[in-house]
């Protein structure tokens, strides 16, 4: 039965992924002219069009559990245990304690969607089969995902293949014991515990705290002997065939999957709903402001676009600034941590002594400290959706002009949390009176400033080339995140760069020349016809 139900909802799911994809292609510049408008009703072209968004969600899944792997495990362990011999029973730890507790952080049962709603709701599928048979596909098809890159950490950090094999099934047998304690206590108590902050709150601090203090303490937990012990593992598989049973048995999914979907709103409209909240965040409310808030004349010496962003950023100041000033703090806290960190642990001050070693890991700081999509969504929300309705607004020299305005002021708050950024690495040179020459520290302000300037062009060029958000606050156009994906991987190569300062310094700049030049071209040639409300 549930062989059958996975092959409906797949050629529903390939079906819907075609259209997606079919859609979206079509708008890529140049290359969308190539597909007509009968490609949606020509079958045969729609399989292979499902196939290869198929393998498209493969990669993106794959490459999603990587990033993961190596964000929550690789890169901690590698950062603060310079010892190579030392680095895989922290990695274990670190392993284990995310991998045991995060799964009592979410429930893939309890969260609705887009495909559970049109199997559901709309396709009529029994709701038993689809969660049943798709949870448990989920969890298998893990093992599949997650293979590669655990095999590829654990033979990094020291282990071996048989570990990796080992720690991958053991990663989804946490998560199967995550799914029935939270289904268990459902049946119980009529309680979504998923979606209880009080429980979820405290339960991630938990996580963090349990995997990365002993961590920055070096005092992990031996585990190597117990996690491969065989009684262990037998033990293991035992449990997980108890929650496999439960999860078969239970006879609550239709409330389940009723609950769900009306919680989410799907019955009206799931992607409004879903795409308000996600814009909530950016959007202004009345009673935040004053009489003499919305009075304007502070830019009456300004025109045209400078006059209508000048009010834009001044009303929105509470929205931009926040998270510049959430970025701050973030900074003070870990420069703090670190001074304190470098009077306890031996050596940790050394780690920051080769300006050559730390630098090219900057272009990954910096890329997740950069403002770029927030200020984008609050500017579609709150003022390019209603002006781009206009002929005037998608003109080429209006969209160049509000372009550069808008980079301009994109880069100033971005410029401040390079400021706190130099700030921090160099008062901790100071601090920790690591010697750096006088040449290396202005380069190293000079890398970050321009890796700023950078990420502002960048996420501002996506937003006027692709203009991923819709009418309905819809997200997103997936070439807008393959693109993203994409420079966070070439991020990480960054970090593999072993040059002197001068030289890195030279081609980040050089390489944030270059893409200001080319986003100006691209966005004059390409933003009248891609930037506009779809």
């Amino acid at each position: 039965m549930m062989i059958d139900t996975q092959k409906i909802i797949f050629k529903i799911m390939a079906s819907t992924n075609a259209n997606r994809l079919i859609y979206y292609f079509k708008r890529i510049p140049f290359l969308g002219r190539l597909l007509p408008e009968r490609i949606y009703r020509n079958l045969a072209l729609k399989k292979n069009a499902a196939i290869l968004a198929f393998i498209l969600k493969v990669i993106r899944k794959v490459m999603g559990d990587a990033l993961m792997i190596a964000i929550l495990l690789v890169v901690p362990v590698c950062l603060l245990e310079t010892n190579q011999n030392g680095r895989y029973a922290e990695y274990l730890h670190v392993f284990l304690m995310i991998n045991a507790i995060a799964p009592f952080l979410t429930s893939s049962i309890f969260n609705a969607n887009r495909d559970q709603y049109i199997c559901i709701q709309l396709m009529h599928i029994n709701a038993k089969d689809y969660i049943v048979s798709t949870v448990l596909l989920h969890e298998i098809g893990d093992i599949f995902y997650l293979l590669p890159s655990v095999l590829f950490a654990t033979v990094w950090m020291g282990g071996t293949l048989l570990h990796g094999f080992l720690l991958t099934a053991l990663l989804v047998g946490f998560s199967l014991i995550g799914e029935t304690f939270f289904l268990l206590f459902y049946c119980k108590t009529n309680i979504m515990l998923n979606k209880k902050a009080q429980f979820v709150v405290p339960v991630g601090i938990l996580c963090l705290a349990s995997a990365y203090i002993p961590l920055v303490l070096h005092r992990p937990l031996p585990l190597e002997n117990l996690l491969f012990h065989p009684l262990f593992l037998i033990l293991m598989l035992a449990l997980c065939t108890g929650c496999v049973l439960i999860i078969l048995r239970c006879n609550q999914y239709h409330k389940i999957a009723s609950k769900n979907l009306k919680a989410f709103k799907f019955m009206l409209n799931g992607d409004e709903i879903l795409a308000k909240a996600e814009f909530d965040d950016v959007a202004l409310k009345e009673k935040n402001f004053s009489k003499s808030d919305l009075q304007s004349k502070k830019f009456e010496k300004k025109k045209g676009f400078a006059y209508l962003n000048a009010i834009f950023f001044e009303r929105h100041k509470l929205l931009l600034v926040k998270p510049v000033l959430i970025r701050i703090v973030c900074i003070a806290i870990l420069w703090v941590a670190a001074v304190i960190a470098s009077h306890f642990i031996p050596d940790f001050a050394d780690k920051f002594s080769n300006a050559n070693a730390i630098l090219p890991l900057f272009v990954f700081v910096m890329y997740f400290l950069s403002l770029g999509e927030r200020i984008c969504k609050a500017m579609f929300l709150n003022c390019d959706i209603s002006l781009l309705r206009y002929p005037f607004y998608r003109e080429k020299n209006a969209i160049l002009s509000n372009f550069k305005v808008r980079l301009f002021e994109i880069a100033k708050l971005n410029f401040v949390v390079a400021f706190a950024v130099s700030a921090a690495v160099l008062g901790l040179a100071l601090v920790c009176r690591l010697n750096w020459p006088t040449s290396s520290m202005l380069l190293f302000v000079l890398s970050i400033f321009s890796l700023s300037l950078l990420f502002s062009i960048h996420h501002l060029f996506l937003y006027y080339v692709f203009q991923p958000f819709t009418a309905e606050l819809g997200m997103k156009n997936p070439f807008y995140s393959i693109i993203h994906y994409a420079v966070f991987f070439l991020c990480y190569l960054c970090t593999k760069i072993k040059s002197p300062p001068s030289f890195f310094t030279l081609t980040v700049l050089a390489v944030t020349l270059i893409y200001m030049v080319a986003a100006v071209i691209l966005v004059y040639k390409l933003a009248p016809k891609n930037f506009r409300v779809k």
